[in-house]
This record gives C-alpha cells, sequence and structure tokens, in this order.
C-alpha cells in the first residue's frame, strides 16, 4: 500500500504553522494520520484491499483494489472507521490533561463534524450514499447525490470566503470538495461501465 499526502495540505499546515506554531501543525498531522488509521483498521478488518492512502484536508482518501464488488456492509464499516477513530481521540483528550489539550479536542472536534457532513466524498455522505442505494437504482442514486454534494460544498465555499482570512483552511476544504465531486460526476459513466465490466469478468471466473 502506498502512503501520500496531497498538495493541497500544504497551505493549510502553512497557516496553522502560522498562527498556531509547531505543536498545532504536529497535533493536526498526527490527527489526520491517526483518523486514517481508522479507516485502514476498518477495510482490513472486513477483507477489502487497499491500493494506495492519500492524506487529505478533512482526513484520507483510499483507493481500494475492486471496490466496486464490496459489499454495502464492508463500505459502510470502512467510511464509519476514521470517524471512530477520531472519536476516540476527542474522548482521550476530554479524559487526559495535557500540554495543548484544548487544542487537541478543537482539532478533533472540527474534523469529526466536517467528516460526518452528508456530502460526499466525506464520511458522512459516504455513509449515506451507501444506505440509500440499491442494485437497481446505484447509478442514479450516485448521480444526483453528487449533484447534491457539489451544490452544498460550493454553496459552503462561498459562504466562508466573507470571513477570511479566519477562514482559510475552511475554504481550502470545502473548493476542494465541489472540485472533487465535479470531476467525480464527469467521470461517473466511465466509472458505472468498468463496475460492469469488473462484475462480468468475476461472474466469469
Amino acid at each position: 500500500m502506498k502512503y501520500r499526502i496531497h498538495p493541497v495540505l500544504l497551505p493549510i499546515f502553512l497557516f496553522f504553522m502560522i498562527v498556531g506554531g509547531v505543536s498545532l501543525y504536529a497535533m493536526l498531522l498526527f490527527s489526520l494520520l491517526f483518523h486514517e488509521l481508522g479507516h485502514v483498521l476498518a477495510a482490513r478488518h472486513v477483507g477489502m484491499k487497499i491500493r494506495s492512502c492519500t492524506i487529505l484536508p478533512y482526513g484520507g482518501e483510499l483507493q481500494f483494489v475492486n471496490r466496486q464488488l464490496a459489499s454495502k456492509q464492508q463500505r459502510l464499516i470502512v467510511a464509519l472507521g476514521g470517524p471512530v477513530a477520531t472519536a476516540v481521540l476527542l474522548v482521550l483528550g476530554m479524559c487526559l490533561t495535557f500540554p495543548g489539550d484544548a487544542q487537541f479536542i478543537k482539532i478533533q472536534l472540527i474534523l469529526l463534524s466536517v467528516n460526518l457532513l452528508p456530502i460526499l466524498p466525506l464520511d458522512g455522505g459516504q455513509v449515506v450514499s451507501v444506505l440509500l442505494e440499491t442494485e437497481a437504482t446505484k447509478y442514479t442514486t450516485r448521480s444526483n447525490f453528487l449533484l447534491y454534494s457539489i451544490i452544498v460544498s460550493a454553496s459552503l465555499c462561498a459562504y466562508l470566503i466573507v470571513y477570511l482570512p479566519d477562514s482559510l483552511p475552511l475554504v481550502i476544504i470545502t473548493s476542494f470538495l465541489a472540485v472533487q465531486n465535479i470531476i467525480s460526476y464527469r467521470f461517473r459513466r466511465y466509472e458505472r461501465v468498468f463496475e460492469q465490466l469488473t462484475k462480468k469478468e468475476t461472474s466469469f471466473f
């Protein structure tokens, strides 16, 4: 499995280093890595093979081997793995006393709140998508949910721009989400064809 940090994280890390110092930067990076570890452990628990892991501002993105063959239960467990890991850090931060604990708790609250938003590709959106999809309406449901996610993420970005420069990290995150959803929407037909071909090959063997 390959690991990498997405370049969009650099301006966010730079912002936190300027306003909060190295300790805040270290806590943010640790929190993101631990969040993604939750997804990785959940994936291994349900038997899903991971091709690569990319650390993003809101957590991370896992590329799976034959993800389209995973069951709804497998996808649901993997999607919840990250928020559960972040919730564990949040509880520990509240129960233990250490230097910077207030900042640590704030980071977990923000990370958890953002990730549970019901828009793609966030964990909350993945959970809602899995629950809404059926085998017969999977393509239509995901297409409509992508459109909804584009509108919501773009609207949030426009709203947060008013509060710059304090809202810079959130503006970067929401704009990044909007772009990701637009790309996914444009390529959704190709993904559907690839999924159908993969299922046919699996059935043949």
